[in-house]
């Protein structure tokens, strides 16, 4: 039987054509931040790497600075633009990279402030304003939501971020395979990761406008113009700007997918290769682990907590009861399924239900 991966929300294959970018480079010698040959080479394959990042991105070459992925770059776009007695909004269905950043920050004087959302997942712009008005320094938010797929009224917080003098940082990993560019968003600070898009695990950009007062987190060389210190992983960055050469919009494959699954009640995200919802009766835990079994790889929720029992946060903020949260299912598509794997994959899954629901009954 056949496996088919419906989990590219969590981690994307690897393009072929990455792994051979980045193939000469895993043993290559020679640190970029040196002059010799060796060095120059190495500093020229990041050059590279960077232009095309900040090509895609539509922002000047030196603006992208490469990290170990998104949630470094999450985690620095607010503690590097903590200062204390001010206060960080963020969505209350935000990645756990940005809300469990609470404790540090709060060790900063720093408030990291929730903004409720509404049945849909949409925020509440007029707590929004409230707090903007009391002079918060920072916004986070998500381009689109990595659970849901619920897109984020970005226009409508950019324009209240400016104007109320505010910073605006975007999670845009979901999203990075679209058209958009960084003053499209109006981002001040802007996250991406290689690895959603066929790139490599453990490489992703922080985008840092000119004069966005950013704070480094590490100290070291001067690195990433003095920002990010460190030696460079050149292997990774190669991949992640070949994989921003190679990306494409996800094929249209969730609404036909969404649309043969039995007594599935979908969450109304917007997003092309995210499909979410619930099986009412049905335990997401044993549904997954009866799907696996069937050879259908697919998630309860975002990957870093998939492993625990606790249910998800983003469900819970848009009004599920904790009961509902546990029937949460999230099945998602990339840059390599197909329609045939979608309809197969459909078929599956309501016969792992059927199954489910069968045994209850005895």
């Amino acid at each position: 039987m056949k496996r088919i991966y419906l989990d590219h929300a969590a981690s994307t294959p690897v393009r072929p054509e990455v792994a051979s970018a980045m193939a000469p480079w895993q043993n290559e010698v020679g640190n970029p931040s040196s002059l010799h040959a060796e060095g120059r080479r190495a500093r020229a394959a990041i050059d590279e790497a960077r232009e095309r990042v900040s090509q895609r991105l539509g922002s000047l070459f030196a603006e992208p600075i490469f990290t170990s992925g998104g949630t470094e770059a999450a985690n620095w776009a607010l503690l590097g633009m903590a200062e204390p007695g001010t206060t960080i909004l963020v969505g209350s269905t935000e990645h756990h990279c940005i809300l469990h950043t609470k404790q540090a920050l709060a060790s900063m004087q720093v408030s990291l402030v929730e903004v409720p959302v509404n049945a849909l997942g949409e925020w509440d712009l007029e707590f929004l304003e409230d707090h903007l008005k009391l002079g918060a320094r920072l916004v986070a938010a998500m381009h689109a939501n990595n659970e849901t797929g619920v897109r984020n009224p970005i226009t409508t917080i950019r324009d209240l971020c400016k104007k109320h003098s505010a910073y605006l940082y975007i999670d845009a990993v979901q999203t990075f395979s679209e058209t958009w560019t960084v003053d499209d968003l109006g981002a001040d600070l802007l996250s991406v990761s290689a690895h959603k898009i066929g790139g490599p695990k453990g490489a992703g950009a922080l985008y840092v406008r000119a004069g966005t007062p950013l704070k480094p987190l590490l100290s070291g060389g001067g690195q990433e113009r003095e920002l990010r210190a460190g030696t460079e992983n050149v292997a990774a960055i190669v991949g992640l700007g070949e994989a921003v050469t190679r990306m494409a919009p996800t094929q249209p494959l969730a609404n036909d997918f969404a649309n043969t699954l039995q007594g599935f009640e979908r969450t109304p995200g917007d997003l092309t290769h995210i499909v979410h919802g619930r099986f009412p009766g049905v335990s997401a835990e044993s549904l997954l682990i009866r799907l696996d079994r069937m050879g259908v790889a697919a998630s309860s929720g975002a990957a870093c907590s998939s492993g625990s029992l606790e249910p998800s946060h983003v469900v819970l903020a848009m009004g599920w009861s904790e009961e509902q949260a546990k029937e949460a299912m999230r099945f998602s598509f990339g840059w390599n399924s197909t329609a045939d794997e979608a309809k197969e994959a459909a078929q599956r899954v309501n016969e792992a239900v059927s199954a489910i629901q069968t045994a209850r009954q005895r």
